[in-house]
This record gives structure tokens, sequence and C-alpha cells, in this order.
């Protein structure tokens, strides 16, 4: 597949940043600095336009909170401006050259995608490996702490075999860049940058293992198999392979029989929801922890959202 060029060029187009200002207002709870954003509206336009027309952006620092549901993660904010420019970097570069590389078993921050995608093709595979197989296995697989451990000199390596833009790769290099390691969790590059970094795992599984049914969402992933020993051997080759890639499988990587019960975003291999009564259990004790000033109001807020997406029914 080709490199992608003249991608630059698309970020200072005013009707692109005025989209990508529209977009940050609209998903920004924050309600004040969203009304004080709006009101200087043309003026952050103008400069942002100016900044990235002359080349000479600088990523500005990130404020950094901490989320503990569904586990412990480091979360960054940006402020509005970076905002805007993250989604601009992301929407006119990042996707038109890493989208197409994409396998669609990778469901993870794409339209059309995401969680309920997933799940639907999870409970698809074992509806066929069912009926195919009537004995089969899972290896379900956890990379540790992923997004932290994601190394910048390979990623680089990986965005430079997409694009030829030396001035887009400048831009996403100077935001990968502002954390020391990994990438971090929250900005609009990180999330597409994830999720390319194991396309080549994502090709090694299907191409090299012959895993016919395989699914990814972020760091989490799945392969079906009616053979018990053969998971075994990929298990193995893919320890190799995410070696090379500065990565390893966290302690929940495990086998699983078709009978057995796991959770993967948030279901069971029957289909069942996570147990209402242990959803409430939980905001129960998050709501003691923000009460006794263990955990930030924010905290509280992004714990009830996820709860709130696990209980939802399709």
């Amino acid at each position: 597949m080709k490199r992608k060029g003249n991608l630059y060029q698309n970020l200072y187009k005013f009707e692109n940043i005025q989209s990508a200002f529209n977009e940050v207002c609209k998903n920004t709870k924050h309600k004040k600095k969203v009304a004080r954003f709006k009101e200087y509206k043309c003026i952050y336009i103008s400069r942002i336009y100016n900044i990235l027309q002359t080349k000479t952006y600088k990523p500005g620092s990130y404020n950094v909170f901490t989320i503990y549901e569904p586990k412990k993660r480091r979360i960054v904010s940006q402020n509005m401006q970076d905002k805007v420019i993250n989604h601009l970097v992301a929407r006119h570069i990042l996707y038109p050259a890493l989208l197409p590389c994409l396998l669609d078993v990778n469901v993870a921050s794409r339209k059309g995608l995401g969680t309920s995608e997933g799940i639907r093709l999870a409970m698809n595979f074992h509806k066929i490996c069912k009926v195919k197989y009537k004995t089969y296995y899972i290896l379900k697989c956890d990379i540790s702490k992923f997004f932290a451990s994601i190394n910048h000199d390979i990623l680089k390596e990986k965005l430079k075999r997409r694009i030829k833009d030396k001035d887009a790769l400048k831009i996403i290099f100077d935001i990968i860049d502002i954390e020391e390691n990994g990438l971090s969790i929250g900005a609009m590059t990180s999330q597409i940058l994830a999720i390319f970094y194991l396309n080549d795992m994502d090709h090694f599984i299907k191409e090299t293992l012959k895993i016919k049914y395989f699914l990814r969402y972020q760091d989490d992933f799945l392969l079906f198999h009616p053979s018990k020993q053969y998971l075994r051997y990929c298990l193995k080759e893919l320890e190799k392979f995410l070696k090379k890639e500065k990565l390893i499988l966290n302690k929940k990587t495990r086998i699983y029989k078709s009978t057995n019960n796991f959770i993967f975003l948030g279901r069971k291999p029957n289909g069942n929801y996570a147990k209402f009564r242990d959803v409430r259990r939980k905001i129960k004790k998050r709501v003691y922890l923000y009460k006794t000033g263990q955990i930030e109001l924010s905290s509280l807020i992004s714990s009830i959202i996820c709860y709130k997406h696990l209980c939802k029914k399709r």
C-alpha cells in the first residue's frame, strides 16, 4: 500500500478548523470553558490557522487526572486550542493515512464500530464455532499497561511506512513526544495511534497464525479455535511477537473452553451483561470514595458513565 502524502495542508483549511472547533465545543462538558471559547471563536480559529500555516505549532502540556473504573488509568485533558488541533491531526492526517490498512476485526475507535460491534462480532463467532466445531476454545488476551507501554520509536517507524509527508510526520511526532513514555489516554490522536500500533499483530494473527475467528478492541482480543493445543502455540508466538513491540501480556491472559464464563467488553460468552447488582455495588463504592475525598468528581462521573454503558441494553 502506497504511503500517503499531501496531508498537512488539510490542517489549515478554514472549513476543517471550523468543523473541528464545533466538534470540540460539542463534546466538551465544561460549559464555562466552552462559552468562553465560543465567545472568541474568530480569534481562536485565526490563531490556529496562523500556527498551522506557518508550521510553528508546539503542543501544550496535559492536565492529568486518574480514573479507577473499569480499572485505574491515567487520563489527560488538553486546553481547548490543543484539542482542536488534536482533532485536526486525527481526522485529516491519521484517519486517511491509517484507517485503510486496519482490519475490520479491529473494532475500537472507528465510526460504525466500537463496543457494540465488538460484542456482536464475539457473539457471532461463538454461534459459528458452536455449530462448526461443537467444542472449541477461546484465547483471551490482554496487554499489560498498553497505552503507557507503547514505544515511541517503534510507533514512529510504523508511521513512516504509512506517511511520506514530512510536515505531517513532524506534527504527529511532536504530539507523541509530549509524553515521555507511551501515549496519553484521552487525546483523539492517541486512540487512533493505539489501534494502529497493533495492526501488524492483527495481520500476524490472521495471515501467519491463520486464525479465522479473531477480533480486537484496543489491547483486548479473542482468538477462537477448535484446538486448545494450537491456541497454546499461538499464545507462545504472540508473546514472541509482542516482545519485539516492547509489549507483554498480563496475567488475565488465558485459554477458555467455550462453556467457561469470562467477561469481554462487559458481556459473558452466553450473551449476558455484567450483573446489575454487581454494577450497583461498585457504584456505591465509588460514591463512598468520592464522599471521603479519595477520588475526584470527574473520576466518579467517568465510572458511572462506564457502568451505565455496561448495563444499557442494545
